[in-house]
């Protein structure tokens, strides 16, 4: 058994030549190297090659630089732009919910406001009504006792209602207390509260005296025709039927229709009772009533003057 002892030493015997033979290879073409870049430096053109190629390298490390500066460059102006932008976009932003809250807060100031306008005109709604209810039960009061006693009739039953206090008297209302606008006319229409006329509007009316609005009466047949006649009959029909109501509230001094065509005029009746007393009768129990289908509208007057208040009796 003794070769056997022998053989991993010369195995590593020649793992070692090998390796030394590896390494003076190594060593001689190192040599190689250094004798052939020597050589080479000698020569002129592979020193100029050098050059150039010292050169290319430099100035692809210069355009290399540039690039990235001008990159860097960039790269800083778009951050910048970015900012800009992020500064211009939130200064909007701040602007714009800014001007929201100015907004809501002036929407809250005008509800506000509006609010408590609503509140003031409600309050001095409640406050006229109440004021008004005030005088409507003191003017009962008042009427029950003028009603119910001899006397004279007392002060607050006395006054004259104005429709636009400080305007121009309307001429045509003053002097036969009916006028074309009706409430709606600019100038002042001044009535009494208490009167012993009293005017019941289109309390008498006739297909004759609406003729103007309704041009078939106007264009019938002869047959069919309308006549003097006709109104004359019905209006005395009319008053005797409107006479021994009227009379039941006292004595009558005057009963006058107007039979006028025109719209604010037609139809109005005028009363004229002796005493006020009686004329405030007849108010209370004819207002609101109806008559020919029609609701009554009644209101005391101021005529003075009948020639002149009442055209076309």
């Amino acid at each position: 058994m003794p070769g056997k002892s022998k053989r991993p030493w010369r195995k590593e015997l020649k793992k070692q030549r090998r390796r030394r033979r590896r390494r003076k290879a190594a060593v001689a073409r190192d040599l190689r190297v250094e004798e052939d870049e020597a050589s080479k430096l000698k020569d002129p053109a592979y020193q100029l090659w050098l050059q150039q190629q010292s050169q290319l390298e430099e100035e692809q490390l210069r355009a290399a630089e540039k690039r990235h500066a001008e990159e860097e460059e960039t790269w800083l102006r778009r951050d910048l732009l970015a900012q800009r932008e992020f500064r211009l976009k939130q200064q909007q932003r701040e602007a714009a919910e800014a001007a929201e809250r100015a907004k809501r807060k002036q929407q809250a100031e005008e509800l506000a406001a509006k609010e408590a306008e609503q509140r003031r005109r409600r309050e001095e709604r409640e406050r006229s009504e109440a004021a008004a209810a005030a005088e409507f039960e003191q003017m009962l009061q008042c009427t029950e006792r003028f009603l119910n006693t001899d006397g004279p009739a007392p002060a607050e039953l006395r006054r004259v209602v104005e429709s636009r206090p400080g305007q121009n008297l309307c001429i045509l209302y003053d002097r036969t207390n009916c006028c074309r606008f009706g409430p709606s006319c600019a100038n002042n229409h001044r009535r009494p509260l208490l009167s012993n006329i009293i005017v019941v509007r289109h309390f008498f009316m006739h297909p004759l005296l609406e003729q103007e609005e309704h041009k078939e009466y106007a264009n019938a047949d002869g047959g069919l025709e309308l006549s003097e006649q006709d109104l004359r009959e019905a209006y005395v029909e009319f008053f005797d039927d409107v006479i021994p109501e009227l009379q039941g509230f006292g004595y009558l001094r005057n009963f006058r229709t107007v039979r006028n065509v025109l719209r604010h005029l037609r139809g109005h009746v005028f009363v004229e009772y002796l005493e006020e007393r009686s004329a405030l009768k007849a108010f209370i129990k004819l207002q609101g009533r109806f008559y020919a289908g029609r609701q009554l509208n009644v209101e005391f007057s101021s005529i003075e003057n009948w020639r002149g208040a009442i055209c076309g009796t």
